[in-house]
């Protein structure tokens, strides 16, 4: 070798001379050659006890999958992506404590030219009828597990102006029909006012405020679904929407059904189903590591040291889930991507130690197992050390995040990839120690048992690594080329400038529905729901037991700012406190108003909680409240623990306008009732809310993340600059991906944030190796990266590759999980690669560093029947190539040396 290695050596830069370096630089060089000697000798170890080390490691691994016994499911929404300690999440339960709701509903919406046609309206009787009808497993029919609005099933139609009597609605001609709907104050079956503008889409008037059709129309059953009915209501919700999914009437276009059970059914479906999909990816991986890790002749086919990788694989997801659900972690619907994410970043790993072993120096080929297997750790040892802890602190920062289900997700992360790496270092290893001395002794790959004989020789075609020659013949000599680098940072900078622009412009922006396939019946009710009614989010303001009957000016203080406010939908609100006053002011009934002020309000606390419990039990006005309120009886005299004033969001189109009217609303309410003593909430704040703290999450968990990964490449790949290039791929990969996802459709969500978290892992993976390399390589700068090229350019592709291939068959999928994670993660490919296998060798090529104090290896040797093509510094500098040119060529390499000379 034209530099020996076993001279202690201080340093030494581009041009050969000694130059000490920083104190900080020998620490770092220190730490690595301290990791170089302690994976050497580990690698001793497993090459001399190979089998011990396989059954230990695999053994160990085991013990700690028996934690799988403690294993626990959460599938509810609600707790895995809202903060436990956010405010939100502490009003959803006081509400659902204090006004728990079993209520389950069924809505069709009908689409006709004129759903207000007699035969429109006759279509919709008869569905009507159809459904009320139907009946459980049980026996059960509608009537006998409806919620009921006094002495009626509640159905919310049109229907319900003719209180569903059939022969009415029968006999109902066109122009009675209209007249009806434009006539129509109150319910006739709920008493509550009725606004035809919540039943009917797309109307049409004939004259100021004179309806004369509409193209939709809603129709909405309620069900009791608590314990005692839950079976039924379950089975009944199932059969209507079967039954309106089945029904054809040439009055009715169209017919869409969405039932309280749907979204789960239907989200639950579509994962089960791309789990098979999935489930081929990874069948794909298999045989294409297969294809890598070995050669197609008896003796090298790499079956067997494939099964082991993909046992190491296996033995981490075990490892993870164990050791997880040992400490209590739940597993929730994200995790259900672990399996393939660790195949992703496991096979990574398992190829570098591959390609480490493949490229062992000239001469190792002949020596005892343990020290091929000594020196393959040394070379891959450091490299996966440093992907297997940037990639734990990335997930480690993640598990550090607000929202539950990410948290558990990454501490399962965590925990595999700490698996992966210590089986990849001890299990693999010992693996390819036993298959080498398989191989040494001329066993059949597949039938260890059978022997070849001496006459048997592999054929020269298998022999040879074509990949990693086409590197080394083609890709590696022309991406040095001064031209091709100038390209290639064009294109960098290219990259990096639409992407940061499509990253600035990025939305935030989150829809549930999303999570349903696009061809199921609940995605078309939620597009036409979308389309013909203006339906905002429902919510209300709750209050606790406070001086209800002194709270007078707050409570008309909050309805009339709900009123007023341009969040809110005008004419929703509606309290139970301006009913109970406005009835009070109105009536003359002798027993109540000799219980009043001269303001016509109560005079004494007690009054006024008799009067409110009489408003709302027994005067047609208040019935309709009665649910609103929670009342105690302490002693005989009568008070209030809990009330809520409804009210309806106006549609919004966008996340941001959703969070500031969650917030306006709730900032409202605490400047009259300070303490919590009232709240605004509503189910879908929930979701809300996630939207507003999901961003400042992800923003934070990737700088943090980015941060960690410098640190740790810092320490480990021991070179300040060279550890800033490896963080500009990151950084660079990063932006790229969120400046695509931009362009591709995508926006910043529960999903794309996970997604964007894990692709710094995986970033990092593509660019460590190669920067890590390049440090232990000596010469000069070019035939540095070209050397790290063909070590590490076929693992590191192959990792990329694979990862790609787990995932390929989800672009079919119609789940927009499972799609996501296929367009971001072809994006993490396509950039990690770029930046780890063009743009860092480019850069390295000319700025990087002095190697490693300990670096021995030089740039490989091309073949001999391959024209060398070098500059004249590159001639002069590396002495060792005059004894490896061909006496033929040595004239040849000598005139293009002089060409720049």
């Amino acid at each position: 070798m034209a530099m020996n290695g076993s001279v202690k050596r201080e340093a030494e830069n581009q041009n050969g001379e000694e130059k000490k370096p920083f104190i900080i630089t020998r620490m770092l060089n220190k730490i690595t050659s301290t990791m170089e000697t302690g994976f050497y000798m580990l690698g001793m170890l497993i090459g001399t006890h190979p089998l011990k080390c396989v059954i230990l490691s695999g053994f160990v691994v085991g013990i700690f999958t028996l934690g799988v016994l403690n294993f626990t499911e959460n599938t509810e929404s609600d707790t895995l992506w809202v903060p436990s300690n956010a405010d939100v999440f502490k009003y959803k339960n006081w509400a659902e404590d204090n006004f728990p709701s079993t209520l389950r509903t069924v809505s069709i919406i009908f689409v006709s030219n004129n759903v207000l046609s007699t035969s429109a309206v006759q279509a919709m009787n008869n569905l009507y009828k159809s459904s009320v009808g139907l009946t459980t497993a049980s026996g059960k029919n509608y009537s006998q597990i409806c919620f009921q609005a006094g002495s009626n099933c509640l159905v919310s139609s049109i229907l319900e102006l003719w209180s569903y009597d059939d022969a009415t609605i029968t006999a109902a001609s066109g122009t009675d029909i209209l007249n009806q709907i434009n006539s129509a104050t109150v319910s006739p079956v709920s008493g509550r006012p009725y606004d035809v503008n919540t039943a009917l889409g797309e109307i049409s008037y004939s004259s100021g405020t004179t309806i004369s059709s509409a193209v939709a129309a809603k129709m909405t059953f309620f069900i009791q679904g608590d314990d005692a009915n839950k079976a039924d209501s379950l089975d009944l919700e199932t059969k209507i929407a079967n039954l309106v999914q089945n029904t054809r009437d040439s009055a009715i276009s169209e017919y869409y059904v969405l039932a309280t059970r749907s979204f789960s059914d239907v989200a639950g479906d579509a994962i089960s189903g791309d789990v098979s999909l999935l489930s081929a990816g990874y069948m794909i991986v298999i045989i294409y590591v297969i294809i890598i890790l070995g050669r197609f002749n008896c003796l090298d086919f790499g079956l067997g040291i494939s099964v082991c990788g993909i046992l190491v694989i296996g033995l981490s997801l075990g490892f993870s889930y164990g050791l997880a659900s040992a400490a209590g972690w739940e597993y929730t619907p994200l995790h259900s991507i672990l399996p393939f994410l660790l195949l992703g970043i496991g096979v990574d790993d398992l190829f570098v130690i591959m390609g480490a072993y493949k490229s062992l120096p000239e001469g190792y080929s002949d020596r005892p197992i343990h020290e091929r297997m000594a020196m393959t750790l040394k070379h891959a040892g450091v490299s996966i050390t440093v992907t297997s802890l940037t990639d734990m602190c990335a997930f480690g920062i993640g598990a550090t995040t607000v929202l539950p289900a990410l948290r558990s997700f990454c501490v399962f992360c965590c925990l595999g990839i700490l698996a992966l790496f210590l089986l990849a270092a001890t299990f693999f290893v010992g693996c390819i120690a036993l298959n080498a001395k398989r191989r040494d002794d001329d066993r059949n790959s597949c039938a260890c048992c059978y022997k070849h004989n001496a006459l048997y020789q592999p054929n020269e075609c298998s022999k040879t690594e074509l990949f990693v020659e086409g590197i080394k013949r083609f890709y590696a000599p022309n991406l040095m080329r001064l031209p091709v680098k100038i390209a290639v940072m064009v294109v960098t900078a290219i990259f990096l400038g639409f992407g940061i622009w499509g990253f600035v412009v990025l939305k935030q922006e989150y829809n549930p529905i999303w999570f349903i396939p696009t061809d199921s019946y609940p995605y078309k009710y939620d597009s036409a729901n979308t389309k013909y009614f203006n339906t905002g989010a429902q919510a209300a303001v709750y209050c606790k037991s406070i001086d209800y009957y002194g709270s007078q000016t707050q409570f008309d203080s909050v309805y009339t700012q709900l009123t007023a406010s341009s969040y809110i939908s005008s004419g929703s609100t509606d309290s139970w406190f301006k009913s109970f006053t406005d009835w009070l002011s109105t009536t003359s009934t002798a027993s109540v108003t000799s219980r009043l002020d001269g303001n016509k309000y109560p005079s004494s606390s007690t009054n006024f909680y008799d009067l409110l419990y009489e408003f709302v039990t027994t005067e047609s006005t208040g019935l309709r409240h009665r649910s609103e309120l929670k009342f105690t009886n302490t002693s005989g005299v009568l008070g209030v623990s809990a009330s809520y004033i409804k009210y309806t969001h106006n549609k919004f189109t966008d996340s941001t306008t959703k969070i500031n009217a969650m917030e306006s609303t709730q900032n409202m309410v605490a400047g009259q009732f300070p303490n919590d003593n009232c709240f605004a909430y509503g189910r879908l704040y929930l979701q809300w809310y996630t939207n507003k703290v999901i961003q400042t999450e992800l923003y934070r968990n990737l700088g943090l993340a980015a941060l960690c990964v410098f640190v740790v490449c810092l320490i480990l790949i021991a070179n300040l600059f060279t550890s800033l290039m490896v963080l500009s791929c990151v950084i660079f990969t990063l932006l790229d991906v969120g400046g695509m996802m931009h362009f591709w459709g995508l926006t910043i969500d529960t999903v794309t944030s996970i997604i964007l978290i894990l692709a710094i892992g995986l970033a990092v993976d593509y660019s460590a190796h190669i920067g890590h390399c390049f440090m232990t390589f000596t010469g000069d700068r070019n035939a540095r990266a070209r050397g790290t090229l063909v070590e590490m350019g076929s693992p590191v592709f192959s990792g990329a590759f694979s990862t790609f291939l787990a995932f390929i068959l989800l672009a079919v999928s119609n789940s927009y999980v499972f799609t996501t994670f296929f367009k971001v993660f072809l994006l993490v490919v396509i950039f990690g690669v770029f930046h780890g296998l063009v743009y860092l060798p480019v850069l390295l090529s000319w700025i990087g560093p002095a190697p490693y104090m300990s670096a021995e290896r030089e740039e490989p040797p091309v073949s001999r029947d391959v024209e060398l093509k070098v500059t004249a510094s590159e001639f002069k500098s590396r002495p060792s190539l005059h004894g490896e040119i061909n006496p033929s060529m040595e004239t040849k390499v000598g005139d293009t040396a002089q060409q720049y000379m």
